[in-house]
């Protein structure tokens, strides 16, 4: 008799890899224009596609023309700009774990603009960090620019800049640490300390419209919920005992028009009104002729 032996153990190691690898694809690619791809952790790179995931390791890439909007399953939104090369370092994000969150990634080259989601809001305040070649960022729930010139911003100095739109972030490095807080910008050159600019030097971009604006998918939906929330306005009726329905109101001699100021015609109808016009004098009877004869 032959014997049948299950592999209990290795079954269950394997189905716990297979779901521990499921839950940490935590970046999904929504949107992308031009060339854009993926390294992943272990080095081999493949072409970008809507609905791919990126894993903690992996590095997203745009080309010379290349845009992408990334979402994480914490509510963080990202658009990458053409020449940019994006490594999620480290993700961690549960629901029921607000102490356990965790975002960490390096821009290696290029920019972002990126809203941030819950991670370094909740829970561990300081769970979100974004580095350059230059600054460490961390943020309290924001808005904000960054691109990383390497003598290819023109006449820009290299360094990491940084320009926030709403909300406030610290950036540092071995120099110095600095506050950003909204419609203000900074520079951190390479080993001096971060410095505020009087002026944004052109650090923005404008992605093609293929690439949605960030936060505009959570606004359709809060208007969509809210609509779906507000009640139909109730039907009008008419007061009881007025006999005036919609058939009796259509059937209403429309007020006259005039091209005289609406004021002038009101005060003439009044007038009108209050004095009754004269009634005609009746003409005289007529009786029988009479002649002399």
């Amino acid at each position: 008799m032959k014997t049948h032996t299950t592999h209990l153990p290795t079954l269950s190691a394997l189905l716990l890899a297979l779901c521990a690898a499921t839950a940490w694809a935590n970046g999904t690619l929504t949107h992308l224009s031009g060339a854009v791809s993926i390294q992943k952790a272990d080095g081999k790179a493949l072409p970008a596609a809507v609905g791919a995931t990126v894993s903690a390791g992996d590095t997203v890439i745009t080309g010379a023309l290349g845009y992408v909007r990334m979402e994480m399953t914490d509510g963080s939104e990202m658009v990458l700009r053409p020449d940019s090369q994006l490594k999620l370092e480290l993700y961690q994000f549960a629901q029921t774990k607000p102490t356990e969150d965790n975002l960490v990634f390096s821009m290696l080259k290029g920019g972002l603009r990126t809203v941030t989601g819950l991670i370094g809001k909740r829970g561990n305040r300081d769970a979100y960090s974004a580095k350059t070649p230059t600054a460490t960022i961390g943020i309290r729930g924001t808005q904000y620019d960054l691109r990383v010139c390497q003598a290819n911003c023109g006449s820009l100095a290299d360094g990491t800049y940084l320009a926030v739109r709403f909300g406030a972030i610290q950036t540092s490095n071995a120099q110095g640490t600095l506050a950003v807080a909204a419609g203000q910008v900074a520079h951190v050159p390479p080993q001096r300390p971060p410095v505020m600019l009087p002026r944004d030097p052109g650090i923005g971009f404008t992605p093609p419209a293929v690439i949605p604006k960030l936060d505009e998918k959570k606004k359709l939906q809060a208007a969509a919920t809210v609509a779906a929330a507000t009640p139909p306005p109730p039907a009008q009726s008419a007061a009881p005992g007025s006999g005036a329905g919609p058939a009796a109101l259509s059937s209403q001699t429309p007020a006259q028009s005039s091209d005289k100021p609406a004021g002038e015609t009101l005060s003439e109808a009044s007038s009108s009104s209050a004095t009754p016009a004269a009634a005609p004098t009746p003409p005289p009877a007529s009786g029988p002729e009479c002649s002399v004869q």
